[in-house]
């Protein structure tokens, strides 16, 4: 079966799915030198495109989600990443993210500059750099893409600066597997992926791989339980993510938004009057506020995707390929027309959608450049239900996974902020009689009011004027949670002086200076 990238069985693949690893745990705009210029250029000598490799060495601010009003643990990281164009660096998101100080070295030089996020695609693990001084690296030549993916067994170079090394290393390989995989920086997401026989350690990340001297991708995770096994993004996905941020904003992949099922059985494919010739998919699920959300139906026949046949595993013919449906997809991007083929109780019909992103894709995915939100009542800590809350309030997936597939299918990703849950209880009077299971519920209603998300709650929490009573219902709980309200100003106060709470909630995520897509975040 077939689904969108943030539905239910994504969410349940992604769970049961290989460990995979990070490989290390610009003064001008891009419309100054484009996608083409960046793809194509003159073919430079090896020692030539060797000073085009960086060392990043950066400092970071992890955010503490498990206790969201803390500062958070600094820390700091190393990578690679190497020039696409003037004062572009093109490395890994995750070698940058979180990143409070970055700065870069240029091959055979002690020098560390300054530099800065420009564009990151946390969904991709991608980003782009600028430095802050671009004069050192004036006259080096820009690397050039290869514009075609290796095959199999085509033999590649890995270079980059592994376990922290001062001098570039270089491995070789072969490649092994071209397919879709997990990217291990976004948690959730498959795209393209190359899989090479060279190893990727950490400080590789962000580094090119080159098959003669053109990259045919970037380094970027291994594999926990095999050795000598590296993965590479590979230039359909980088193409993907430097075309997106040409109007200076990165929106991200877009989806469908459906879940398909194949139509092998012979009698169904008599029923829905179809010939034995293996072509179509039967559409089972559209998600609310997906891009199929008012063009496909529960039921629909998809036969053509922008002219392709879809095979009956929703596969189509791509440059003399079958290739997955969803590699298609992934070359589209926000706001693309999409032309469909379908067959509708019995007739033919052409629709089109308008792509964009899933509303509810960032439920799932790992968040990175963002403050935790919070809201702090009555000892009660309520948070949103996101991939890095649950993994520091340490709550299984699983035991949300329902509710997740009925928010995202039912369109609550639609019509809510976020849903809320309680993820811890700190000890105090005002509480201590509370009965129950309460931390890691969900949040259904405050005051007789459903809750819609975290700003809200917040909303409901704390009116300019306090009711009597303060009751909180919770999804499957025995009984409401009901506080006196007189009492929660000075509760609140003390419990906030208790437990070093300088304020009550954060309901905005961002970092002053940084824009989802563009960090434009000085080096310090």
């Amino acid at each position: 079966m077939i689904y969108s990238h943030t539905c239910f069985q994504g969410l349940c693949a992604v769970l049961a799915g290989a460990a995979l690893s990070h490989a290390d745990e610009p003064a001008v705009s891009i419309s100054d030198f484009g996608v083409d210029k960046v793809m194509s250029g003159p073919v430079v000598s090896i020692n030539d495109q060797y000073k085009g490799v960086v060392k990043i060495e950066m400092d970071s601010l992890t955010p503490d989600y498990a206790t969201p009003w803390n500062t958070g643990r600094y820390q700091g990281g190393i990578g690679t990443g190497f020039l696409i164009g003037e004062n572009a660096f093109m490395t890994n998101a995750h070698v940058v993210s979180n990143a409070e100080r970055i700065y870069i070295s240029m091959y055979g030089d002690s020098r560390k500059i300054p530099a800065r996020v420009k564009f990151i695609a946390h969904d991709a693990d991608l980003a782009l750099l600028e430095a802050d001084d671009p004069r050192p690296f004036k006259g080096i030549r820009p690397f050039e893409f290869s514009k075609n993916l290796p095959h199999l067994e085509d033999e590649v170079r890995v270079i980059g600066y592994p376990i922290g090394g001062n001098r570039l290393s270089v491995t070789r390989g072969v490649v092994s597997r071209i397919d879709f995989t997990t990217y291990a920086h976004p948690r959730n997401t498959e795209h393209l992926t190359i899989q090479v026989d060279a190893a990727i350690n950490p400080g590789n990340s962000g580094g090119p791989v080159l098959m003669g001297n053109k990259v045919i991708g970037v380094a970027f995770q291994g594999l926990n339980n095999a050795n000598n096994t590296g993965y590479v993004i590979p230039t359909p996905v980088i193409r993907h993510f430097l075309e997106d941020i040409k109007d200076g904003v990165y929106d991200g992949y877009v989806d469908m938004g459906i879940q398909a099922a194949p139509i092998l059985n012979p009698a169904m494919r008599k029923a829905f009057g179809l010939p034995d010739d293996e072509k179509g998919v039967l559409i089972g699920k559209v998600l609310k506020g997906s891009s199929a959300d008012g063009v496909l139906r529960n039921g629909d026949l998809l036969m053509k995707v922008d002219g392709y046949d879809v095979d009956s595993s929703a596969m189509i013919e791509l440059d003399g390929q079958k290739i997955s449906m969803k590699e298609l997809i992934e070359r589209c991007f926000k706001d693309d027309r999409l032309p469909l083929d379908i067959i509708r109780d019995g007739k033919p019909m052409k629709v089109e959608m308008v792509m964009k992103p899933s509303p509810s894709r960032d439920l799932l995915m790992a968040e990175y450049d963002k403050m935790p939100r919070y809201v702090v009542f009555g000892g009660l800590v309520f948070q949103p239900i996101q991939r890095n809350v649950l993994a520091a309030a340490d709550i299984s997936m699983l035991d949300v996974a329902l509710d997740i597939r009925n928010y995202q299918e039912d369109g609550g990703c639609v019509d809510h902020e976020d849903m809320v849950i309680i993820t811890k209880v700190l000890d105090d009077e005002v509480n201590a009689r509370l009965s129950g299971s309460i931390s890691n519920s969900i949040v259904e209603k405050i005051n007789g009011v459903k809750v819609k998300g975290l700003t809200h709650a917040y909303e409901l929490l704390y009116p300019e004027n306090m009711p009597e009573y303060v009751v909180i219902e919770l999804k499957n709980g025995e009984r409401p949670l009901v506080f006196e309200g007189k009492a929660m100003e000075t509760a609140n106060k003390r419990i906030s002086k208790t437990y070093n709470i300088p304020k009550n909630a954060r309901l905005d995520s961002a970092i002053p200076g940084r824009q989802p897509g563009r960090n434009t975040t000085p080096a310090r």
